[in-house]
């Protein structure tokens, strides 16, 4: 009996006048009511169908053959693209996998004295088709009537497929209206997530939303910054390629290109993306398109003879005739992809066995099926298929015995088959929420009161709310359950494709979880994959190679971040990392080592008595002070000579040993400063000085005392003897005694570590406190010998023998040059070479003293006694 179309419960509404009961055998009439009471569109094309009668159908909708392509596109190298209408057989292992399931349940029925049943439609690959069936399938009749129900069959309780993720969104959105369960085996479009758009849709495939991130989980793992993308221009596509940007820019990894791929209309672009992929440094190619764009990019590839790229796919690129055809295996060889994981199905290698077109003569495209499996032809009188399969003319009778199970037959035992484990699943997820709805007691049930479902008119929205809650362990002993989106729970599998003994086929080399909240979701073994041949090993996908450490990334203007330069890190600074952004700087005690990789101690640095330098210096001033006692010793034994007595002899000894200290002072400047020795250095050596400088000025104006007293009438013989000479020098001894006094109690030297003034030094060195006292120190000991010397100077060429007031002058000539160098020299140095410079002055110049003044007259005492008598210098005067 003919019956009007029943909305869900929760749209009921009174029916207009024009839904009255009809006779769907009266076309021309349904298609006015129809016309009338639908904005749909009614077609009288025939979707192709196939039914199997039980007390519940189910609705099935699947693509099995494939529309025809136009496109001016042509390739000249095998193999050759698919002709029109060409029937797709990666496809119908789904369809087989529910025929299976179907068996299953009725020889072992999880409702008791219920049969299973199903009407099976072909949707064709696109989305009119896909609708076309939807609107068949839940009206009833063989003409879609949009709106109404036609014929005695029972209700559709709900809707497994499509497996296209383009189809599923027009199918969901009508099947939602009357809240129909649809349950997609394949479809893995995020977006079929949202619940307020797609109430009704489930799925028992992993979606797709984690695989952008487990792409660059994969880049992160293999070190690829710079990928090449090639995606398709759906839906699926569209919601991906934001994702894929998205995720690039959170993960450090740029794209080199992006191209989408349409067949309909870019097709005939694809040499031109092929040749942009060809002449990118990008190595890494990402293929996020369908099984058919993939064939034809593949085709393309090989026609331009593209090497040296690593292709990787994502799940729906394992699902491509490509991978089934011999011409492709030397390209794929070692690329890598992304698929759904699976579990083998017990009892369905028992069934394949049994399997052939007599046990279901009426199943959809069987027989094309059979064609293109076995490659072989059905006698004339069974079918004239050639132009739909493709396969040649002259091709082996097709028998009907032939085994889907065998050795030579790898697709039922690979990835590609996942979806028979999905589409599997699909099925009994619905028989067990029916089971559930049809087991509920009275007073127990989920819906308002308590109450159950009406178990003899099961209404879709109660199996729905069944569906969404329904847990089971399948035969392949795996928990299947759906979250609160609709999705299954599951992983992805990470596949090599290799070839081996000239076969292709996958390894599972890892997993990834996109549900796991806390812990790694990529788990792979890298040492398992086999890499492309011009590889051999992990291939580099950058833009700019890696900067080693020591070196920081400095931007190329107007590139992606991934394209950089490697600047050397500056001085004093280092990067311990590969591709470092910043070069860091070390502590103030350490220094970077030679490769600025790591921050090393700094060298501690004085002027010690183990390095050449200070062991010199020391040893000079023990013998300078050695030959300043000497000379001592000498004037002392020949004391009473007439060389030592006319020299004023006491001045001498006192001139001495201030010598003697100068060259002493020197060690307070060699050895690890202390704070002791750098309080009192720089004071005795201006102390002792000034003594040495202030000696050699008594000498002087004595000399100059003792001519001018020579003269009948002087006054100046009171100033000849000792008194003078004390004056002298405890006056000019005690102007820098004062100075030294207020340095020392204003400005103290003291004790520095001075970790900036050399690279990679800790410099020990004594800070003079104040620079002003300093050079007051120097400048009052140039004040003094310059006194010494214009006053010597001047008394030059006094006519006494015994007059030494020439040789003072050049001693103070050597002592000025000494120190007026020395200045430059102080200020230009730095460290230890400064203390070095100090030294140098002070035992040139004071040995330039001894040397200028004693040298002559330790000549006459030693080696010249003869000269050393009154009566000598006194002819000598004359």
């Amino acid at each position: 009996m003919d019956v009007m179309w029943k909305p869900a419960r929760r749209h009921r509404r009174k029916p207009p006048e024009t839904e009255l009961p009809i006779d769907c055998g009266d076309i021309n009439r349904v298609r006015r009511v129809a016309s009338q009471s639908s904005p749909c569109l009614v077609s009288t094309s025939h979707v192709t169908e196939y039914r199997e009668k039980g007390d519940i159908i189910l609705g099935l909708i699947g693509p099995i053959n494939t529309p025809t392509i136009q496109t001016q596109f042509t390739f000249t190298t095998r193999p050759q693209p698919w002709p029109c209408d060409w029937f797709r057989r990666d496809q119908y292992k789904s369809i087989i996998a529910l025929l299976f399931a179907t068996k299953e349940l009725n020889e072992n029925p999880l409702i008791p004295n219920i049969t299973l049943g199903f009407q099976m439609l072909d949707s064709c690959f696109t989305e009119a088709s896909a609708l076309k069936a939807t609107i068949q399938v839940i009206s009833g009749g063989e003409n879609p009537i949009p709106n109404y129900r036609c014929g005695g069959r029972p209700w559709v309780p709900a809707v497994i497929g499509d497996p296209l993720s383009t189809s599923i969104v027009s199918m969901s959105r009508m099947l939602g209206l009357w809240r129909i369960p649809q349950i997609s085996y394949a479809a893995s479009l995020p977006i079929l997530s949202n619940k307020l758009e797609f109430p009704a849709f489930l799925r028992t495939t992993v979606s797709v939303a984690g695989q952008p991130q487990a792409i660059f989980d994969l880049c992160k793992v293999f070190r690829w910054t710079w990928i090449g993308i090639l995606i398709t221009s759906t839906d699926y596509g569209t919601q991906a390629g934001i994702d894929l940007r998205m995720h690039a820019s959170k993960n450090g990894v740029c794209i080199a290109f992006y191209e989408t791929i349409a067949l309909d209309s870019s097709i005939k672009n694809l040499p031109k993306i092929v040749d942009i992929v060809l002449k990118s440094t990008a190595t890494a190619i990402f293929l996020f398109v369908s099984p058919p764009e993939i064939y034809y990019i593949l085709m393309e590839v090989i026609r331009q003879n593209v090497t040296g790229k690593m292709w990787v796919g994502i799940e729906a690129w394992y699902t491509s005739p490509a991978f089934l055809q011999p011409d492709f295996w030397n390209l794929l060889d070692g690329s890598i992809g992304i698929a759904r994981s699976r579990k083998v199905l017990p009892n369905f290698p028992a069934f394949l066995q049994s399997f052939n077109p007599s046990t279901y003569p009426r199943m959809l495209s069987i027989l094309e099926y059979w064609e293109v499996l076995f490659n072989c032809k059905w006698p004339p009188t069974l079918a004239n298929l050639s132009s739909s399969t493709g396969v040649p003319l002259n091709s082996k009778a097709c028998t009907g015995s032939e085994k889907l199970v065998t050795n030579d037959i790898i697709e039922y035992n690979d990835p590609i088959s996942q979806a028979v484990y999905m589409a599997y699943n699909a099925l009994y997820a619905i028989v067990h929420a029916l089971h559930n709805l049809l087991s509920c007691k009275p007073g127990e049930g989920p819906f308002t009161g308590k109450s159950c479902g009406d178990k003899s008119d099961i209404q879709p929205w109660q199996l729905l709310h069944y569906l969404k809650r329904v847990m089971f362990v399948n035969t392949a002993n795996e928990k299947v359950s759906f979250d609160d989106k609709g999705d299954i729970y599951g992983h992805f599998d990470i596949l090599n494709w290799i070839l081996e003994e000239k076969k292709g086929q996958y390894r599972k080399v890892g997993t990834f979880n996109n549900y796991i909240i806390d812990g790694q979701k990529l788990v792979l073994n890298v040492t398992a994959i086999q890499w492309p041949g011009v590889f051999r090993k992990i291939p580099s996908s950058v833009c700019s190679a890696d900067c080693p450490p020591g070196y920081r990334k400095a931007p190329q203007k107007g590139q992606p971040v991934c394209c950089f330069d490697c600047l050397y890190c500056p001085e004093g600074m280092i990067s311990n990392q590969t591709n470092s952004l910043d070069c860091y700087l070390c502590p103030e005690d350490q220094w970077p080592n030679k490769n600025k990789t790591k921050c090393i101690p700094k060298v501690i640095e004085f002027l010690s008595y183990e390095e050449p330098l200070g062991l010199v210096m020391a040893l000079f001033s023990m013998i300078f002070s050695l030959t300043s006692m000497t000379v001592f010793c000498v004037f002392v034994k020949f004391q009473n000579t007439a060389v030592v007595k006319a020299n004023n002899r006491n001045l001498s000894y006192v001139l001495l040993l201030s010598l003697k200290l100068c060259f002493l002072c020197s060690l307070m400047f060699i050895g690890c400063p202390l704070k002791m020795t750098c309080t009192i250095r720089q004071s005795l050596f201006g102390i002792t000085f000034s003594l040495c400088v202030s000696c050699i000025l008594a000498k002087t104006i004595i000399v100059v005392i003792a001519f001018k007293a020579t003269k009948p009438g002087s006054n100046l013989r009171i100033w000849v003897g000792s008194k003078t000479a004390i004056l002298v020098v405890s006056t000019a001894t005690s102007v820098q005694v004062i100075i030294i006094l207020i340095w020392l109690l204003r400005f103290p030297p003291f004790l520095e570590i001075n970790y900036h003034v050399l690279p990679g030094i800790i410099l020990l060195e004594c800070n003079e406190g104040s620079v002003v006292m300093f050079y007051c120190n120097i400048g009052y000991l140039a004040f003094l010998a310059t006194i010494s010397f214009v006053v010597a100077f001047l008394a030059r060429n006094l006519p006494d023998s015994f007059n030494e007031a020439k040789y003072i002058t050049f001693s103070m000539l050597t002592f000025l040059s000494v120190w007026s160098t020395f200045i430059p020299a102080y200020l230009s140095t730095k460290g230890k070479y400064v203390v070095a410079v100090e030294i140098f002055a002070i035992l040139l110049s004071s040995f330039g003293l001894l040397c200028c003044i004693f040298g002559p007259k330790c000549y006459i005492i030693l080696l010249r006694p003869s000269m050393n008598t009154k009566e000598y210098l006194m002819s000598k005067s004359n």
